[in-house]
């Protein structure tokens, strides 16, 4: 059983290693955008965050705007497409339990979001060092919030965003309608959650992106929360999806009225034909 295993993971790699590498490209870009964006919006030496002055507000609705910018490159650059963008071991575990990735695939994917978390995490704290430890950068760390509730209020803000945009993800996938804004769809509430939601958790949903900072600042004290709630979130969701909000079988009439249809099979991760 294990040899069978690890010759399914060797001929997976060989086939389908360019996926894996767009999928670490991917978490490393966005790594890069999270954390430089928090130093030059957010330390108060930065010429960028006294243009902008001290409303957190207004700042990090510009680090949403450029984060979205960041997302949209990542999504809808060829490589991406191809391997779906997901940069997300939670969603790649979602999409596992809904049938959309195999087995050898979810081993990949998560090993290389991860490991090239953890690479650039470490890349970019040396970089940035110098700036990384002000309490307004944080060295861009994943952590709860003493002032809006500490720990229990971060993890349930993680679990209900993680929870939320997987949601939005599968309805939108399973609907030929609305498929194609799926990307947009996620990253329109990435952008909202990095605006509303940062200073409650300091908004990840993502343990990959997680881990890359905590490993760079050698600080794992709350990084379980964003290990448990994002990924025990959208599984707890897909199941509840799978299970009671989908319908067994398409609307069997166009006649039928509603507002979501499920009439388009979402495709398997990674994507032989993007759209």
């Amino acid at each position: 059983m294990v040899t069978s295993f690890n010759t399914d993971l060797r001929r997976a790699f060989v086939h389908h290693w360019p996926n894996y590498v767009a999928e670490a490209m991917g978490v490393s870009l966005f790594m890069i955008g999270s954390c430089c964006t928090a130093v030059l919006l957010h330390h108060p030496d930065s010429p960028v965050r006294q243009f902008l002055g001290e409303s957190k507000l207004w700042r990090r609705t510009i680090q949403a705007v450029i984060m979205g910018l960041v997302l949209l490159v990542i999504n809808h650059n060829p490589a991406g497409k191809k391997s779906g963008s997901l940069i997300n071991p939670a969603i790649t575990l979602s999409y596992r339990y809904s049938g959309k990735i195999s087995t050898v695939d979810t081993v990949w994917y998560i090993l290389f979001q991860c490991t090239s978390a953890v690479i650039c995490g470490f890349i970019v704290y040396q970089l940035l060092e110098k700036w990384y430890s002000h309490p307004d950068v944080n060295y861009n760390l994943s952590a709860p919030r003493p002032e809006t509730g500490g720990w229990p209020v971060a993890f349930l803000a993680e679990f209900i965003i993680s929870s939320l945009l997987i949601f939005v993800s599968l309805l939108s996938l399973h609907s030929k309608k609305f498929r194609k804004l799926s990307s947009s769809f996620g990253v329109g509430l990435i952008m909202l959650y990095i605006i509303f939601e940062a200073p409650f958790s300091g908004m990840s949903t993502n343990p990959a992106r997680s881990l890359g900072t905590a490993a760079g600042a050698l600080d794992f004290h709350h990084y379980w929360i964003y290990v448990v709630a994002p990924c025990s979130a959208m599984l707890l969701t897909t199941l509840v999806f799978q299970r009671v909000w989908k319908p067994n079988r398409p609307l069997s009439s166009a006649s039928e009225k509603s507002w979501f249809r499920v009439d388009e099979t979402p495709p398997n991760f990674p994507i032989v034909a993007p759209d």
